[in-house]
């Protein structure tokens, strides 16, 4: 599957030149033009990394990546700052927001697609599963929602895991047990139902998603 790569540049020529030669590369690349075009896009589809150019009006780019990483549902997007801005404290600052690479103007398109690609590497290399807030770190087995760590049972975790890896998919109950429970374990008929209704309570207001489709099964999705 490709990669999306957003580009947010005020410079419309910055942003044609650059869309063109990551989807020459391989990428699935949209460009904005201002830190409110930016938002429209992540408000429609999901992103790999967002090139970022920071000084842009009104809202700049330092600006916006502090509201980016303020939020549960964006913090996780890898930015890098596109600036001619090259004083030491501007790079300093940069970095404080939580970007993960800084490119200076003006630069080779061969050295942009070179960190793009490094920075998905270093940053795709946790293995994850996510859903809007709902991130599950699978090595660390550990679960934040809405960037507050919740607690699963084994069971619980690995439950959650299997939905979210297919969203929109439904699992019927012998699927579920099939892949979550021991092949040994002595499962009730109410078992998976149970733990489903415990899931629901733990990840709060995404509970909504966790749906029965009667007849069927379990599916996670809006």
């Amino acid at each position: 599957m490709k990669h999306r790569i957003l580009i947010v540049d005020d410079e419309p020529d910055i942003c044609e030149i650059l869309r063109f030669n990551l989807e020459m590369d391989g990428f699935d690349a949209l460009a904005a033009e201002s830190a409110k075009e930016g938002q429209k896009v992540l408000d429609s589809k999901p992103v790999d990394l967002i090139l970022l150019d920071v000084m842009m009006t009104p809202r700049s780019g330092f600006e916006w990546a502090r509201e980016l990483k303020a939020n549960p549902q964006t913090a996780g997007i890898p930015i890098i700052f596109c600036t001619a801005k090259t004083m030491e404290e501007d790079l300093l600052r940069g970095f404080a927001l939580g970007s993960d690479d800084y490119i200076c103007k003006p630069f080779r398109i061969s050295e942009v697609k070179a960190r793009v690609k490094a920075v998905l590497r270093r940053t795709q290399s946790i293995n994850t599963i996510q859903y809007e807030g709902i991130v599950l770190n699978l090595d660390s087995k550990e679960c934040t929602v809405d960037g507050s760590k919740v607690s699963f049972t084994k069971l619980e975790f690995e439950l959650l895991a299997l939905l979210l890896s297919k969203p929109g998919q439904v699992f019927s109950r012998e699927q579920i047990l099939q892949t979550v429970w021991p092949s040994d374990a002595i499962v009730l008929d109410r078992t998976v139902d149970v733990n489903i209704t415990r899931i629901r309570k733990k990840i709060g207001r995404y509970g909504e998603y966790l749906r029965t489709k009667f007849g069927y099964g379990y599916i996670f999705g809006k």
